[in-house]
């Protein structure tokens, strides 16, 4: 009797053991954690109303400890009649990227970032939409022909050039040689304006994706930066 009793302790705790072991299920995912790059997040902009921001917004994500995570898309809003476009999930670096298109109301307006679950989320984004008429510079028509006109154009630091897409253009967009000035965003029909404003001294070169490419090739142009 004694020895039956034993069996069925050690069958008890053996029992025990399996549903104890089935209710683990291993570490969870660690917590994400949202912020804004440094330099270059993209808030703080300004620019003229319905027309796309010249820098993308950039979220920076990353574990508690501080490491990159790759993958994670966000949920972009936005208020004032804007949209977000061309959103892209984070890369190995962490950075996720997206464009703003301001709403037609001039004044502040807001853009958020949401991760669900993330700390920090949302991040908050402001920009300034002013009157539509191009905050000075120069103007670059965006023809049917697939070219730009003037090819090429010199501008003092601080001024803008705005491409703009006449009705019936065709599908075209602005996109850099190097680093400026910033992607006008997805290939677009007219009527559409782009403004990029250029604060230091140098020459740029862009192109249109469809009908060009870097280094002067096809429908491209230049913009000269210069102190006069």
């Amino acid at each position: 009797m004694r020895r039956r009793g034993v069996g069925l302790l050690v069958l008890g705790s053996m029992a025990w053991l399996g549903v104890a072991c089935s209710d683990d299920q291993g570490p969870s995912e660690p917590p994400l954690v949202v912020e804004k790059p440094a330099t270059k997040s993209g808030d703080g902009q300004t620019g003229p109303v319905s027309t796309a921001l010249g820098n993308p917004l950039r979220v920076y994500i990353t574990t508690r400890d501080g490491e990159p995570v790759e993958g994670v898309g966000v949920a972009w809003s936005t208020a004032q009649g804007g949209l977000i476009s061309d959103a892209q999930n984070s890369d190995e670096l962490g950075i996720a990227t997206a464009f703003w298109t301001l709403g037609p109301e001039e004044g502040t307006q807001v853009a958020t970032a949401e991760v669900a679950g993330a700390d920090n989320s949302p991040l908050t984004y402001t920009a300034t939409a002013e009157s539509d008429e191009p905050p000075g510079g120069v103007t670059v028509q965006v023809l049917p022909n697939n070219t730009f006109d003037p090819a090429t154009v010199t501008i003092p630091p601080g001024q803008s050039v705005t491409w703009e897409w006449a009705q019936g253009s065709g599908l075209h967009n602005v996109v850099p040689d190097a680093d400026e000035p910033a992607t006008s965003g997805v290939l677009a029909a007219g009527p559409k304006t782009y403004t990029y404003t250029f604060d230091a001294p140098g020459t740029y070169r862009y192109y249109c994706a469809a009908h060009g490419g870097p280094g002067g090739v096809g429908m491209s142009g230049t913009v000269v930066v210069q102190i006069n």
